[in-house]
Formats: C-alpha cells, structure tokens, sequence
C-alpha cells in the first residue's frame, strides 16, 4: 500500500470534504453501526477508548452511547475533520466521560503504550499507506484485556469500476485502492501478537443513475484519486468518465438503466492478553464469510 497512498493529498482531501462529507456517507453510517454492533458480543466495559480516524464523527456518537462513562478520545489526520468532530460533540453528545481530540498520523499515535481499553477505527485504514503498522500502533496503545475494533473496505469494493477500467485498457491500480481480502487481513492482525483475531465481512450493492454520480460521491467523501501517488489532481477526466459511463451502462446497469456499484466491507477485532492473563470466554465468535 505505500506505493499507491500519498498521506498528505490524503489530508487535503479529506479536510476539503469536511463540509459536505456527512450528505455523502450513507453506507459509512451503516458499516458503522454494524461495525460497533460487534461490540454486542463482547462483556467489555471499556474505561478509556481511542477512536482513530474519528471523520465527522459519527462512529465516535456511537461509541459515547454505548459507553457513556467512558472516557474517549477522537483523532484523524485531518485538523478541520477533528474540529468538526469536537464542536458537534460540545453541542450535541453530553455524556458522563471526557472527550479529547488530537491531530495525527494513525501509524504514529501520540499516546504511551498501554494506554486504551478499547481502540475502535471505522473506514480509515484503507487510507493509511501500511495498515500493518497502524495494526502494530493500535495493539501499542492498547492495555492489557482490552479490544481492538475495526473496518475497511475489502477486496470486492468497486469490482464494477475496476473491469470497466481495465477493458478501457486503463490501470486500475492507478484509479482503485488495492483493498485487501477477508484472509489477507485476518493473517496480518494475527502477526500483531493479540489474542484470538476474528474477522468477517458484509457486501453491499448500491445504485446510481450513471457513473458522475457514483464519481461525485467517491468525491463527497473525500475519496479521490488524487490521493493516490503519481495521480493528478481530479477523479477522472471527461473523455475517460464518457468511457466508463459506455461500458458501465452495458455491463453493471439494471432494466431501469441504473449502474450498480459493490462494496465490500470487513471486520475485524482481537484481545490482548499479557502473559498469564486469564482465558477469555466472554466473546462469541462471528462466522467467517
């Protein structure tokens, strides 16, 4: 992932998608809620919590009702994503912990080993150039008996656009993130020295009217390919977006004239457990898809 993710377009995106981000971001919503519903199968009473790449904040909303003694902490590599995380948090989500935020890299946390009981991401890693070491800094961070938590997409999000792209004879690589598969991301949380990684996976099919849509929306949320290294500043340009609309419409569109787009979400969460640390035999497993 390092040769394709250039972390500081990934910021100024990002930050320019703060305003509009939430009126694009249905499906993060619910990959969320899913995503802390896990927690559901859990008896974790987490004291401090870090959510890393907290957004606008939603996923953290989530975790402060779930948890409401809770102390939580938001932090994103955006500085405008975070301030928008605190001012909705300052008027809408009072709680009985305490909230702070931070500025910062996820694979470079600002926090001393050991530190969080529960440390939860939801749709970030895929934007970190080596998610095996923000595995690595959220087992770091992470105090014994406590639980990791997280999201990303997987390998089967955008196949559509993916084939599109390649019989138009374009890279891909070059236009598409290569997201991992459900295997790939349960060996690499295995090699981060937790207990007991568990991983599962959900698809969605979503449609739009044509493929500017679908682009709009990728772009809604910040997730341009001016984020990816050696590309430009735009999505795509008009005579490729003509391309792809031809293609799509006859491969990926329903009788309505609809396209259709998958998204793969995945799921993962480990324990830690120190030397000597009592067997847990309080989650129940989640089936692997």
């Amino acid at each position: 992932m390092e040769e394709y993710i250039n972390v500081n377009k990934v910021r100024r995106a990002f930050s320019g998608a703060t305003s509009h981000y939430d009126s694009h971001a249905e499906l993060q919503r619910e990959i969320g809620q899913r995503l802390v519903d896990h927690l559901n199968f859990t008896k974790i009473e987490p004291k401090s919590i870090l959510d890393i790449g907290c957004g606008t904040g939603f996923f953290t909303r989530l975790l402060a009702e779930k948890y409401k003694k809770a102390d939580i902490y938001a932090a994103d590599l955006s500085e405008s994503m975070v301030n928008h995380t605190r001012s909705m948090q300052e008027r809408r989500w009072p709680w009985q912990g305490k909230y702070q935020h931070t500025v910062c890299d996820a694979v470079a946390l600002p926090f001393r080993d050991n530190t969080f009981d529960l440390v939860a991401s939801n749709l970030a890693m895929q934007w970190v150039p080596a998610p095996s070491a923000m595995m690595k800094e959220m087992r770091r961070v992470l105090a014994p008996g406590g639980l990791i938590l997280f999201s990303t997409f997987g390998r089967r999000t955008l196949v559509e656009l993916k084939q599109t792209l390649a019989h138009i004879n374009i890279d891909h690589t070059n236009s598409v993130l290569p997201f991992p598969d459900v295997m790939s991301l349960g060996n690499s949380l295995g090699e981060t020295a937790v207990e007991a990684p568990v991983t599962d996976a959900d698809i969605f099919t979503l449609t739009y009217p044509d493929t500017m849509s679908l682009v709009r929306e990728l772009k809604g949320i910040g997730a341009s390919a001016a984020a990816i290294q050696g590309r430009g500043g735009g999505l795509y340009g008009r005579a490729l977006l003509r391309n792809i609309e031809t293609h799509y419409k006859k491969h990926y569109a329903d009788s309505d004239g609809r396209i259709h787009a998958t998204f793969e979400a995945l799921y993962a969460q480990a324990w830690y457990k120190e030397p000597g640390y009592a067997e847990r035999d309080n989650t129940i497993p989640i089936q692997l898809i």
